[in-house]
Formats: structure tokens, sequence, C-alpha cells
């Protein structure tokens, strides 16, 4: 079957050609013909921008992985996710990991890419060597499922942003990089579109394309043809395979692939009840189980028929399986041929994505290229371009409508103080969001706790009750409400800074002073700047409260 590549240039060459009778290696005109395609490759397809990287092996023996069942207060004993798994993913491999719902996909990718710990037993090696985790963490990349994409940037943007926080190098550098890695995963088209405005595989590309601005030699990819179509499916995988072909350890979770894009595969590693089912080559899948007795039947996807066998639909042969594995009967003995470098090269499309890796054998270090501060102002400015284009003009509107419906003054400077005391408060309120929903434990309790944390805050504003006539005891309480000095702040740009007497339609107007609606309001001692620095104050809190919080759940859940 003729391999594909999804990338402009890329040359398919047929597996009948580069097989002779019994197998034997290429001949020379084969490699002649190698050379005159990869002649064809320019120098901009090579990615010289690209870090070097040294390639990584990575293994993995009598891995076992166990949870406590039960919520913390009440716990029901252990249960075992993962089962004595034991493998080895080789670079410029395409790895498929495969298996039913609840098998153990995920968790296994997820305790190789270093995000579970507790309750991790058994041995992983980088390179022969123990795996040192935060180093680990720095040379590989985790693409999950759902595209985590903010939809208010261009593409360029996006991987601009990537690059500047990733790479250390010139502007002039980054953006060639950036033109090569869209040209290559055919994202030059769309470079100016919104990410919002993507198409499924779009998105899975740009995913792909901001980690490679850094060339990890290890990626890991969470159901990455999940919700595409067929053609979106196949751009998707040919890529990764591209990617492992230039010299990267691709790992992947797949659930259940077409016929056309199970073969792609370099290797598969199938699992079921948390139990390694199969580790081998897809070639080797079909004669293996016919070993064992289970014939897939013909014009049936081998992808399906695995799963059916791992669902129990032929019976309980998990233990069979389980077994064989331990016994070496599914590593297929014929799948090297006495030149497997050169076959390898041969048998599929020339890479685009080459990465000129090193030999492997030691692993290198790998820092940050950016310093926390520089971090901090490239995402400091994505986030103000992104509101900015998040229909802030919305809120704006609204303000608008509120300020002139009610007859204030027409004066640029109480208007301006106005939307800006408003916008604050917003944002402030934002904050206490973002934190409820980062410290709830559930989607309902959130909805719980933000509605009753409201009601306080509200209650000690000033807005319903005076401050006076607050209770000793509870007056605390008010300078603990954002909402006191948005109100403070608000009350003060409309009736303070010397506005002149109010309009009286009748003989008798109680409040045509503006300072006995100050003093009315209990506010005529508060200071218009305060408020401001107060605000921003509560913001920065709780922004940092959250990032606290989060961070805090991430190392507790690895």
């Amino acid at each position: 079957m003729a391999a594909k590549s999804l990338e402009p240039g890329s040359v398919s060459i047929p597996m009948e050609e580069t097989k002779r009778a019994g197998g034997a290696p290429p001949d020379a005109a084969m490699l002649t013909h190698l050379k005159k395609v990869e002649n064809h490759i320019t120098e901009a397809q090579r990615f010289s921008h690209l870090p070097q990287r040294s390639a990584v092996d990575l293994e993995f023996t009598e891995l076992s992985y166990t949870i406590r069942e039960g919520p913390c207060w009440r716990r029901r004993g252990f249960k075992a996710l993962l089962k004595c798994l034991s493998g080895k993913f080789c670079s410029r491999e395409l790895i498929g990991i495969m298996g039913p719902s609840g098998a153990g996909k995920s968790t296994l990718m997820n305790i190789l890419a270093g995000y579970r710990e507790t309750g991790m037993k058994g041995q992983i090696l980088v390179n022969g060597r123990p795996r040192d985790l935060r180093t680990f963490r720095k040379m590989s990349c985790y693409i999950m499922q759902d595209d985590m994409l903010l939809p208010h940037l261009t593409t360029r943007e996006a991987m601009m942003v990537s690059a500047n926080l990733k790479l250390n190098e010139n502007m002039e550098v980054k953006k060639e990089l950036v033109n090569e890695i869209l040209t290559a995963l055919g994202l030059q088209e769309c470079a100016h579109t919104r990410t919002i405005s993507l198409s499924g595989g779009q998105c899975k590309r740009l995913a792909i394309a901001q980690e490679l601005v850094n060339n990890p030699p290890v990626m890991f990819f969470d159901e990455p043809t999940s919700g595409l179509d067929s053609a979106s499916c196949f751009q998707v995988v040919s890529l990764m395979k591209s990617l492992a072909q230039g010299g990267r350890t691709i790992i992947c979770t797949i659930h259940q692939p077409s016929a056309k894009l199970f073969e792609m595969f370099d290797k598969l590693y199938i699992l079921s009840q948390g139990q390694c089912i199969y580790k081998g080559t897809v070639p080797y899948l079909i004669p293996y189980l016919k070993n064992l007795g289970l014939h897939c039947p013909t014009y049936h996807n081998p992808a399906d028929f695995i799963i059916e066998v791992a669902s129990g639909e032929y019976g309980d042969l998990n233990p069979v399986l389980f077994e064989a594995v331990q016994g070496g009967l599914s590593m297929d003995t014929h799948s090297h041929l006495q030149n497997p470098s050169v076959y390898q090269s041969l048998s599929h499309p020339t890479p685009l994505l080459c990465v000129f890796m090193q030999e492997s054998g030691y692993i290198e270090k790998h820092t940050f290229a950016t310093s926390t501060l520089t971090q901090f102002c490239i995402l400091f400015k994505r986030t103000f371009i992104t509101i900015c284009r998040d229909m802030v003009i919305c809120p704006i509107m609204y303000c608008s409508i509120v300020y002139w419906m009610t007859e204030q003054p027409p004066e640029a400077g109480r208007y301006v103080l106005f939307m800006a005391l408003s916008t604050s408060t917003a944002l402030v309120a934002q904050s206490l969001g973002l934190l409820i929903g980062a410290a709830s434990t559930s989607l309902q309790v959130a909805t719980f706790v933000g509605p009753v944390s409201a009601i306080p805050v509200l209650l000690f504003s000033g807005f319903f009750v005076n401050f006076d006539t607050i209770p000793k005891y509870l007056q605390w309480s008010s300078y603990v409400s954002y909402v006191r000095y948005g109100f403070e702040g608000v009350i003060l740009s409309i009736y303070g800074m010397n506005r002149s007497e109010l309009e009286c339609p009748g003989l008798v107007c109680k409040f045509q002073k503006p300072e006995e609606v100050l003093q009315l309001l209990d506010v005529e001692d508060a200071k218009l700047y305060v408020d401001f620095i107060v605000l921003g104050v509560f913001f920065f809190i709780l922004r940092l409260a959250t990032y606290l919080v989060l961070r805090y759940k991430v190392k507790s859940e690895r």
C-alpha cells in the first residue's frame, strides 16, 4: 500500500518498489531515487531554524497504577487501573495506544507524560536512564483532545505567542520559523484567520504547530482524531507520521481508527482492563491473533476486530492474550530487514519536518528560553489583545445607555470615569467567579457557591444599607466588599468633582445639591483614586489566588 503525505512537496514511494522477493533490502537504484527526492526538498522545508534536539526513546517496565476509591471521608480501598505494563517506544515511530473505553489508554499516556505520579509503581527510562521528571516535561509536549486555542487570536498571532514564549531568538528568526511551520502544515492560507473560524482539522494542526516551535523530541496526543471527519483524520495522522519520520517519538491514544488510518501506525500498544494484550507492529497483529485461534473475518477492519476481542465479544480472552504478551508471542521477529534504517527511510514519504537529530543515548539539558518577567509580559499582551476583541463593546454600550438615559452631565471626564469604574468592578467580579470555579469540586458546587457569595458582597456595599446603620461588629464586612468601592467610585464620578446643581422640575427639590446626595449615601469623604487602587488590589489578589489554587490542584492530582 502506498504511503501518502500531507505536506506540499512530499513524495510518496510505493512499498512495492522498496521490496524485492524474499524481503531483500533496496538496491542502488532505489537509493539513487531517494537521493533525487531529497534534492527536491528546499532548505525552508528542512526547518533550518528549528532548535536541534537529540532523539529520545521511552521505556517502561512493570508499570502499575492504583487509585483510592470513594470520597476522601470514606475510602473503600484501592482500584488498579494499570497492571504490570512493560514496553518501549522508540524515536521515528508512530505509536498508537488502543483499547476499549476504560481500558487505561489515557491513564497510561498521562503517566508516561509525567502528569500522574501518586499511585504509580514501576520504572520509566529515558534513553536508558531513569526519567528526571522536570527535565522530561521540558523536552516533551502534550496535545489534548480538546484544542485549547484562544478564539480571538489569529493563526499567526497564536504561533508568534508560542514562539516568543519558547524561543530565545531574534524576531526575524521567529517569524521565518513560524512561516516555515505554517507552510508545511498547510496553514499559511488561514494565517490571518481567527482560530474561532478555523475548521476542526485546522485547529488540530494549529495546536500541533504551536508545540513544534521548540522542536520537542517527544509528543503525546490524546485522541487526536476525535470529532474530525475522515479527510481531516487522515491529514492529522499523516502529519503525525511525518513528525515521527523526522526523528520524534510520537505517542497517541486512538479509540477505533479506520482501516486506512490503522495501517499508518508503526507500533501498537493495545490495552484491555488495564493490561497489555498486544504490543508490536500493525502487519503482525492478524497473524498473532490467528496463532491464538482468533480469525479476523475477511474485509473486516483489524482495528474493529481487536477492540471487539478486548471488549469480550468473543469471550473473556484477556487472560490468554495477557499471558501471550508476557511470553513474548506478540513480538514480530520478521519486522526488521537486514538494513532497517535504509528500509525505513525508503518505505515511507520523505519527511519534511526534519529534526536533524543527533544519536540517542544521552539526555540534553532543556531550560526555559525566556524569563518569568518576559513570559508575564507576553501573556499580558496576549490577554489584552483578546479582551479588546472579545466584544468589549457590549458593556460599553450598556453603560452608555444607562449614563445618558439617567440624564447625567454630558462631560467626557465623568463619562470616562464612570466607564472605567464599571469595567473595573466587572473584572473583579469575573476574577471572583474564576476563583470560585477553580476552588470548587464540581460545576454544581460552583453554581451554588457563586450566587451565595454575592449576597454579603452586595448587602454590605452601601447600596442597600448605609455604612452608619451597619452594626459595629459587621462594619469590617464593608471593607472586603469590592462592590462598595465600585459603588463609591461611580457615585463620586457622577455627583462629585464640583458638579453643578441638579435641575429641579418642581418648586421644592430634596436633592438639588450634589453634596446632599453624597452625604445621604455616606460617601462624601471617599477618594476616587482610593477606589481605583482597591479595585486593582482585589483584581490582583483574586487572580493570584486562582493561580495558586489551580497550581495546587494540578500538583495534588499528580
